[in-house]
């Protein structure tokens, strides 16, 4: 387990996030899209401890979720069964998805790809690629620097150009990638831009389909 791995562990034995129960504000939307374009089959990059399995699970979508905190994936899986739902668990690295080309309708990742060096982005992005159906839907939501403004945290050491890594606080020891828009537009170049947009926390919104 690298030191990144091991930061997200330590967080997950410690408690379950605080916005657990609260999905991102666009997926009741996405939800539509989806059931307008016959999306059956999710993949949740990054699930945690499960709040967007259990949003699409509990809607009768065939959801997988991968994060690399077993601890994460053990929250998910235990509030899942309590309340008589199911996805699949999957314990791995973003940079090698463990599934085999085009096996998703789409793909969703929520404010995880950018705890990442750009270089690691970079190979997230081609596995997803990789992974999602011709026509295939994918929702990033990211950090972002610009327009709204340099978005800094008070303790970090930055390791390469907008990429820090906290020194203290419930996320220490774990990179935080702040892109710009034309970096997000530059590295999802192979996909089809449907929607941009910032949420109400001015995250970055990307919505946009596999060619």
């Amino acid at each position: 387990m690298d030191n990144e791995a091991h930061s997200w562990e330590l967080i997950y034995r410690l408690t379950s996030t605080y916005d657990r129960a609260v999905p991102h504000e666009d997926t009741e939307d996405l939800h539509r899209l989806f059931q307008e374009n016959g999306v059956r089959r999710i993949l949740d990059l990054g699930c945690g401890d499960g709040r967007h399995l259990h949003f699409f699970s509990g809607l009768g979508y065939q959801i997988s979720g991968l994060d690399y905190a077993p601890s994460a994936l053990y929250l998910a899986g235990e509030w899942l069964t309590g309340e008589n739902l199911s996805a699949e668990l999957v314990c791995a690295d973003m940079t090698g998805i463990p599934w085999r080309d085009e096996q998703f309708d789409a793909v969703i990742s929520c404010l995880v790809i950018n705890h990442n060096p750009v270089e690691r982005i970079r190979r997230t992005i081609e596995e997803i690629y990789r992974v999602l159906k011709s026509g295939g839907w994918l929702f990033v939501v990211v950090s972002t620097c610009k327009p709204i403004g340099p978005m800094r945290y008070h303790s970090g050491i930055e390791i390469e150009p907008d990429t820090i890594v906290l020194t203290e606080g419930r996320e220490k020891g774990v990179p935080h990638h702040f892109f710009t828009t034309l970096e997000l537009i530059e590295m999802f170049s192979r996909f089809t831009f449907i929607d941009f947009h910032w949420d109400s926390r001015s995250r970055a919104c990307l919505l946009s389909r596999k060619r």
